[in-house]
Formats: structure tokens, sequence, C-alpha cells
């Protein structure tokens, strides 16, 4: 989207991380986008990520947490059964508002409930599951999805792929500042998580949200330099898993 990352941020990720090329996919021209995605606009994202071969592979940066319903945008492109592991602070499981429109908040429960490949969402680290407990359910379609916290997580490998969505807000303000409320991860701990749930599988791709935009309160230059730092980290983390 955007709003979260300059136009120099591929010449810093660079830097940090090695790589030598990113493609950047603006979308500042798409109305009726922030926070919630109504028809249109999911129609003009999804049409623009279908020019590139195999859009839901790679890694994605996909701003803040407002946007984190890219995510199922991604894994619609996904043609084979897979998995879905999400990291967040929140669940992203509400019921959607405003006639059914897509958002930041009740993207997974529509990947759940419709995504014909997913068979299991493991979503880790949601406030809702802060006293250590796990909550199984099984949804309308027939899914199982099992919400636990960093602690409760017993992760025994699969066989299906993953895909893996990372929503920054997981990790403590020392770490990075994002534009929603916040756990207590540091880059270490969430890089670790993310090789643990990722080990002995093929990872069909990955996404990254969270942080602040330069209109936000709270933007400074220790704001961007923790939250570069923390996206270099969990690049090369996911990079390695992936093999690029």
């Amino acid at each position: 989207m955007n709003e979260t990352y300059p136009e120099r941020y591929e010449e810093l990720l660079s830097k940090g991380c090695g790589y030598d090329a990113y493609v950047r996919i603006s979308m500042k021209d798409v109305d009726g986008r922030n926070m919630y995605c109504d028809d249109e606009a999911y129609r003009i994202i999804r049409d623009r990520l279908s020019e590139y071969e195999d859009p839901a592979s790679g890694i994605h940066l996909i701003d803040t947490g407002n946007y984190h319903y890219m995510s199922r945008i991604f894994t619609s492109f996904i043609e084979e059964s897979y998995d879905l592991v999400l990291i967040d602070h929140h669940t992203d499981m509400q019921e959607a508002s405003f006639g059914g429109l897509l958002s930041c908040g009740s993207w997974a429960r529509e990947v759940l409930e419709k995504d014909e490949h997913l068979r299991t969402l493991t979503v880790i680290g949601p406030e809702k599951f802060e006293d250590g407990g796990e909550e199984r359910c099984v949804s309308a379609s027939g899914k199982q999805l099992t919400a636990v916290t960093y602690e409760g997580m017993n992760h025994s490998g699969g066989n299906n792929p993953l895909y893996i969505s990372v929503d920054k807000d997981v990790m403590s303000t020392s770490e990075c500042i994002t534009n929603w409320d916040q756990g207590d991860l540091t880059t270490d701990e969430l890089c670790a998580l993310i090789e643990s749930v990722s080990d002995g599988r093929r990872i069909i791709g990955a996404d990254i949200c969270g942080g602040i935009s330069e209109s936000d309160p709270g933007y400074d230059g220790e704001a961007a330099s923790k939250n570069t730092a923390s996206d270099i980290g969990l690049i090369q983390v996911l990079g390695k898993i992936m093999g690029r």
C-alpha cells in the first residue's frame, strides 16, 4: 500500500538483507482499501497482483496492520491444499461487518470459511489467549482452527505446505512500533517462533505487516529505524527457511 514504506525502503532492505531485487506494487490510487476492502478494491488489487507469476509465493511486505486483509488476497492464489499459520496479537477472526466487507479484523475468518484449499489455520499469540490456554474449533466449512499462545504452542508438523502471515504487533514496542496495541516478543523470539512452526515444511509464501505510517502519531526517526531493523530480521529468517 506504500503508506509505511518510504521511497528508499528497497535500498535500506537491500543493505540489510543482501537481496538485490524488490518489487514495489503501489495501491495508493485504489479507493475503499483502508482497514476495509470493498468489492471493487478487492478486484483491482487482485487483478494487479495477477500480472505477476505465482503471486502467493515470496515474501510480501504489506504495510500497516490496517491492510492485513491482503493475506486473504495473496492466499486466494494458492491452488493446492495448504495450512495457514497466523502469528498475530489479535485473532483477526471477527464477523464481517458493513455488508460483509473484508477487513483487517475479519480476513482470517473469511479464509477459514471460504478458501477451499485451506486445511488448517493456526493462530499463534493472540492477546485473547494470553492465559496460556488453547482453543480448538471446527468452522462451518469443516476446517480446524487452533488458537494458542506462544507458551501453548505444540507444533507437530504436517503434510501440507504452509503459508505464514506475521503481524508485527506481536512484538514489543522496544523492537518495533505499530498502529495497534502490541505484545512483548523480541525480534529474535519471533524469528525463533517462525523457524519452529516451519520446521520440515515447504513454505508457499509469507507476508509481514505492522508498523506506522509517516502520518501516524508516534512516527519519528527512531520508530522508522526500529521497524526497518525488524523487517530485515524477519526477511532474513523467512528467506532462509524458504531457501532464498
